[in-house]
């Protein structure tokens, strides 16, 4: 080995060692102060170890804010997301992947374009839409799970079907066609071939309308109410006016992370095969 090339090694595992400090620094602070004292935390001279090692932030946070509660209406609502992005987005991705339409490259164009859009620009429109379901429908959209879904589920559609679009055009069109020919219907097709090839991408597209329903937090402080709000505004009110309990904060944060560090780890690589095939097929 040259010696330049050792040089690079060194640089290499320097930087991907700043990086992983930069990471993983504030979640493993989380974890030490989650386990120490009010006083102990807000000290002037703050350690990474506890100096006095304590569960009661563990025993009280739920006794301060229902966060358990609230971990369950994020699990419902975050499931709920994932379910219907997939069923929607892999029928979208496969229609824009497989067939020829008039109008088809504009509608690739909007899916795209709908990503540079804030989502704060949503937050009146959906208000007054929710609004006029009810008085028309009434069927109550505000304060209620199945109107988080409906929301976080239209936010995700559209970054799901790009992705799982790019991942079916790496899907030979011949099996399709073999599947059609041995006597099986396009559902058929889809259902029983071409979702089992796509798995990793249908995992990495899962994960992501997860995520985006359990950490969503803007439409979340408008359309909730205190049976529908989720974790991530529980967190909030940890902190008032007269005092910070950041201990049961730092409790309930390792807590909140809990599904998403599990979900990670059990389907790293497919996840990590659907986001490399999705971003670099086209």
């Amino acid at each position: 080995m040259s010696r330049r090339t050792h040089l690079q090694n060194v640089l290499f595992y320097l930087v991907v060692i700043i990086i992983l400090l930069f990471v993983l620094g504030p979640y493993c602070w989380m974890i030490s102060s989650s386990f120490k004292t009010s006083l102990e935390i807000q000290g002037m001279k703050p350690t990474w170890i506890p100096q006095t090692f304590t569960l009661d932030n563990y025993k009280e946070m739920n006794k301060t804010v229902p966060i358990f509660s609230y971990f369950k209406n994020s699990l419902i609502v975050s499931g709920g997301t994932m379910i219907f992005s997939l069923i929607l987005s892999t029928l979208a991705a496969y229609g824009i992947s497989r067939f020829r339409f008039r109008g088809r490259n504009l509608y690739v164009v909007i899916l795209m374009a709908t990503q540079m859009l804030p989502g704060i620009l949503f937050v009146i429109p959906y208000f007054m839409l929710f609004t006029w379901i009810k008085n028309t429908f009434g069927i109550p959209m505000t304060n209620t799970f199945h109107g988080l879904i409906f929301t976080y589920t239209s936010f995700a559609l559209p970054f799901s079907i790009l992705m799982l679009r790019n991942y079916l055009d790496s899907v030979p069109k011949s099996i399709d066609e073999q599947a059609l020919i041995d006597g099986c219907t396009r559902f058929q097709a889809l259902y029983k071939i071409i979702i089992p090839l796509a798995k990793p991408g249908l995992a990495a597209m899962g994960i992501y309308s997860f995520i985006m329903g359990w950490n969503e937090i803007l439409f979340a402080t408008i359309l909730t109410s205190t049976k529908t709000k989720t974790i991530a505004l529980g967190l909030l009110q940890y902190i008032t006016q007269n005092q910070a309990r950041w201990g049961q904060m730092m409790a309930a944060c390792i807590i909140a992370s809990l599904p998403i560090i599990i979900i990670f780890t059990s389907y790293q690589k497919h996840i990590v095969q659907g986001l490399v095939a999705g971003a670099t097929k086209g």
